[in-house]
């Protein structure tokens, strides 16, 4: 239990005040519980087919692009944002706001005059400029993102993917989903000649936290390459989530069963046997947990005890989850067009949980 923390210090933590607790019991119709599924007889060690790698390939959004696209606008309309673009260079925070805003409103009208102010503004001026063009590249993701994560059915990695895109509208998931595949090769071939169930799961942690050394940076806990799946593939350093993700991913992969647990401060992974599980922290490279140890634990920090978190989330409270690090990132890096989006994302999925439980 060394080193395991449920209640980190302020900014070590992933964030869990502003994720709401998800009940105790599932609400009825609710989708299920992000468990990979059973691998099939007769398919020992056998990878699934690779998932269809097009629904994340760029593309632009028409719904978004069309709106108040530039060669609609008037040229009056025109003269009226080249007027607010040169406001940019005003120091005045009062001014700031009221010009920030109607850029904004304007949406891709505005990319033109906010282009020249990048070129001809004071250096104040163009940083102010640079902001709102990156926010116009955001908005279409923004809307996509949002459109996928509040949509009936969700799965952890497509969801996790679209999240990249907020910090890089550009973002291909394909060199991440290929670092998967091999990870997902490398588990199947260690867990083949094995022929219990949850031995055979293990395999995860022998290759991932043992061979590859994934596993948790407590001094650097919400930097963005910390937090987003792609950058914590590549430098093998992240918080709870990120990684019992990267785990999960892998375990779909390879044919194995494993569940996210929904602690609170700290996800752990669930490695399920046909009969037996193990609990294992990916965030200390896998260690195993006994669940009466951490039941101790969570009683003496004063969570006392709710039957959900030792069970498998499901995908949306944990993208949800995801949402709320990232946007505890972006608070403390300054990344305020990105904190924006990250807010209004937390905000959408409220209402559609609200809205789902008027339902039932």
């Amino acid at each position: 239990m060394n080193g395991l923390e449920f209640d980190p210090p302020r900014g070590r933590e992933e964030i869990e005040s502003s994720v709401p607790q998800e009940p105790a019991a599932p609400l009825p119709g609710a989708e299920p519980a992000i468990s990979s599924p059973a691998p099939d007889s007769g398919s020992d060690g056998v990878l699934a087919p690779a998932e269809p790698r097009g629904p994340f390939a760029s593309r632009p959004d028409a719904s978004v692009e069309s709106d108040f696209a530039p060669s609609a606008i008037t040229a009056s309309a025109r003269r009226r944002l080249d007027s607010l673009a040169q406001l940019l260079d005003d120091d005045s925070p009062s001014v700031q706001t009221v010009v920030t805003a109607s850029l904004r409103d304007a949406r891709r009208a505005a990319r033109p005059a906010l282009i020249r102010a990048n070129r001809n503004a004071s250096a104040a001026g163009r940083v102010r400029a640079r902001a709102l063009l990156a926010d116009l590249a955001r908005a279409p993701v923004h809307r996509r993102v949002v459109g996928y994560l509040t949509r009936e059915a969700v799965e952890l990695e497509r969801g996790l993917f679209h999240l990249c895109r907020l910090s890089d509208p550009s973002f291909d998931p394909r060199p991440s989903q290929r670092i998967l595949d091999e990870l997902a090769r490398e588990v199947a071939k260690k867990a083949r000649s094995r022929t219990d169930p949850l031995h055979r799961a293990k395999a995860l942690v022998e290759v991932l936290g043992v061979e590859h050394g994934f596993r948790g940076a407590p001094d650097e806990f919400h930097r963005a390459d910390r937090v987003q799946i792609d950058r914590v593939l590549q430098n093998r350093r992240g918080i709870p989530l990120t990684l019992c993700a990267i785990y999960a991913c892998v375990a779909l992969r390879a044919g194995l069963r494993v569940g996210l647990m929904p602690l609170p401060g700290h996800v752990l992974l669930r490695l399920h046997g046909d009969t037996t599980s193990l609990i294992v922290d990916p965030y200390h490279r896998g260690e195993a947990r006994s669940e009466i140890d951490l039941r101790r634990q969570l009683k003496s920090r004063g969570h006392g005890y709710q039957a959900f978190w030792f069970r498998d989330a499901d995908a949306r409270s944990m993208l949800r989850r995801q949402v709320a690090n990232l946007a505890r990132s972006a608070e403390l890096y300054g990344r305020r067009g990105e904190l924006r989006s990250l807010r209004a994302i937390l905000s959408a999925l409220e209402r559609r949980r609200a809205a789902s439980a008027t339902a039932t």
